[in-house]
């Protein structure tokens, strides 16, 4: 593959750029300028910014929650990312002899990519089949997979890895926000670790404010016993354990959130049905005015859209009085213009 500039680099530059200029971002250069969702956003943060608004949010209160795989990062390899990942550990991994009955979960994740069409067990079947695949590997190994992944290329497209694959007008508005004292919280049904692997050096947050599908934890030494009646040595490593904690989708998000913040969020950016929990969560009794962005699958030619998908997010946020964010229409590039559809 040809080797090019990562997309995320470029959209870090400008947006380095645009600080150095006192413009502090607000450029938004991948973004069309008469996008309705980016007018909306400087609104509302430059109301709630202002002491002397009455819409004014404390800068410990500006809290926003963002989904990731179609929110930030490429839904679309032809499936979610974590989970190719986890067919790759099943069938082509020749460190681990996959047990039967994780292949067939594997197969079943490979053939959904192909027909484009995910059966309604899956999402659950592939999750605990993903911590028994993992489990017992060290928590650093684990990373150096994620990002041993992130170097190979994204089925689909051309010109890019999985690691670049992330949506540079969104990148700007992360930037943006943080610029105007906004924590950024990620929130996505990815394993935790899986997420802050794949945003190390994409998006600057740290690894707290990265909520996800939990796995349980392992100490080396532990063996049988449990959490409850185990002390840890210092020769222990921490090891993925082969249990699901929580997935985090739909209700799982907002008891997520409620549980790790203790707050609301005032800002939700998402792009599926999966989002709407957590955008109704803080769209309700905020004690703060709240916003929210959902993003519209609906690009044809720079991306794998969905049509359907698409209609049907448009019709939620019309009932809800939400912000959408057009793939097609808002943006002037989705991960570089180096980057296109396979032929």
């Amino acid at each position: 593959m040809k080797k090019v500039i990562s997309g995320f680099l470029v959209c870090l530059l400008l947006v380095t750029l645009a600080g150095c200029t006192g413009k502090k971002g607000e450029d938004f250069p991948t973004w069309k300028e008469n996008a309705p969702a980016i007018a909306a956003l400087k609104d509302y943060v430059e109301a709630v910014t202002d002491e002397k608004s009455e819409d004014f949010i404390p800068v410990e209160d500006r809290i926003a929650a963002f989904d990731l795989d179609g929110t930030l990062y490429c839904e679309t390899f032809p499936i979610y990312g974590e989970w190719l990942m986890f067919a790759q550990r099943a069938l082509n991994d020749p460190s681990y002899d996959a047990p039967e009955h994780i292949r067939k979960v594997a197969e079943t994740v490979i053939a959904a990519g192909e027909s484009r069409s995910i059966p309604p067990e899956l999402e659950e079947d592939e999750i605990n089949a993903q911590a028994e695949a993992f489990s017992g590997m060290p928590i650093e190994d684990y990373t150096a997979y994620v990002e041993q992944f992130k170097e190979t290329e994204a089925e689909g497209f051309e010109n890019m890895t999985r690691g670049e694959a992330f949506y540079q007008p969104m990148l700007e508005i992360v930037s943006y926000l943080e610029q105007h004292d906004f924590t950024v919280y990620i929130c996505s049904g990815t394993n935790r670790f899986t997420v802050r692997a794949l945003i190390d050096g994409v998006i600057d947050i740290p690894a707290r404010q990265v909520i996800g599908s939990d796995f349980t934890i392992e100490a080396s030494g532990q063996g049988d016993t449990g959490d409850m009646h185990y002390t840890i040595t210092r020769e222990d490593e921490l090891l993925m354990g082969d249990a699901l904690i929580i997935k985090n989708v739909k209700m799982s998000k907002v008891s997520q959130l409620q549980q790790e913040l203790g707050q609301k969020p005032v800002l939700v950016f998402g792009n599926s049905t999966g989002d709407v929990p957590m955008a109704l969560y803080s769209d309700t009794e905020n004690p703060y005015p709240a916003e929210v962005f959902f993003l519209l699958c609906d690009d044809m030619v720079r991306e794998h859209g969905d049509e359907e998908k698409a209609e049907t997010i448009r019709g939620i946020c019309a009932e809800n009085g939400w912000n959408t964010i057009s793939m097609a229409d808002d943006w002037t590039t989705i991960y570089g213009d180096e980057v296109g559809l396979s032929k």
